[in-house]
């Protein structure tokens, strides 16, 4: 014999659809409270509702109670694309904002870089530029920062301090990374104006705009896992920011670095078929060719 599985929710939810393995019922309610009719044995029950609650920064799952302990329980929470998620928590197994923990990281080896005596950049600048940096992958962080360093040593080191291959070698390496790094700063800014923020959420198949926490065993109430963002023209503001200031350090950089690269010239020419400048070369001497002279005797 059947008997009637009471749900009990948000009042104001607005119930879309009541399926009973895979096939869609009528819905029943009173007040807070769906009914859904049971059979004896294993059956799925799918409930979909909506809300007409405005997205706000903090937001909670509804309270959800069985009449029953509940388990394997997934609560799933979309997240609009215009939305910018700083923060979730729930159910152990369910999704991490990891780029507080990067940015932390981040802001802490800027701060050492800032304090070392090759430092091309202040410490203040090392932090802004890291800051920027979280939003590409660490390889390409890693070249950026490689590129400041090489410059800032090649503008201590001139020709005569390597051989001539080593020194060409090195200025075409330099050559090569200031390209690859204005490319990257584009993708920095261009995603960062256009795009989404990565706040590196991973766990359980999450996503930015899809968030799954999973409990093997509840009580009668629900887990209510909840979300904190705001909207994402807030993270586009401040990356705007952050390429006025890259814009203009960059053109800072830019001459401290030609700088660098030009210090002693910027292509040492192979000297080894040049004339000794200590030894007078007859062919541009000064001296004045002596006439033939004739001694006659008397």
């Amino acid at each position: 014999m059947g008997s009637d599985f009471i749900i009990d929710f948000n009042e104001d939810a607005d119930v879309s659809s009541l399926s009973i393995d895979g096939r869609e019922i009528p819905k029943q309610r009173h007040g807070s409270q769906l009914i859904v009719p049971l059979q004896p044995g294993k059956q799925s029950v799918e409930v979909n509702w909506t809300t007409t609650d405005k997205m706000k920064t903090y937001v909670p799952v509804a309270s959800v109670n069985l009449p029953v302990a509940g388990s394997n329980v997934t609560t799933a929470v979309q997240i609009p694309p215009s939305r910018w998620v700083l923060w979730a928590n729930g159910p152990l197994r369910g999704p991490a904002v990891r780029f507080w923990t990067i940015l932390v990281t981040a802001v802490l080896l800027a701060i050492v870089m800032g304090n070392l005596s090759l430092s091309p950049l202040r410490r203040f600048e090392w932090i802004l530029l890291a800051i920027g940096l979280t939003q590409v992958h660490v390889s390409a962080a890693i070249i950026v920062v490689g590129w400041l360093f090489l410059l800032a040593w090649r503008g201590k080191r001139g020709p005569d301090d390597m051989g001539v291959v080593e020194f060409n070698l090195l200025q075409l390496l330099l050559v090569l990374l200031t390209l690859i790094t204005l490319g990257i700063f584009l993708v920095i800014v261009g995603e960062g104006l256009l795009g989404n923020p990565n706040m590196f959420i991973v766990g359980n198949d999450s996503s930015r705009t899809n968030l799954n926490w999973f409990e093997p065993q509840v009580g009668t109430s629900l887990p209510q896992p909840y979300v904190i963002s705001i909207s994402v023209w807030f993270y586009r503001l401040l990356m705007l920011i952050w390429a006025l200031w890259l814009a203009t350090a960059l053109l800072r950089w830019l001459q401290t670095g030609w700088t660098a690269f030009s210090n002693g010239g910027c292509w040492n020419h192979d000297t080894k078929n040049k004339p000794n400048p200590e030894l007078p070369n007859p062919k541009t001497s000064d001296a004045e060719p002596v006439e033939g002279v004739e001694f006659v005797g008397e």
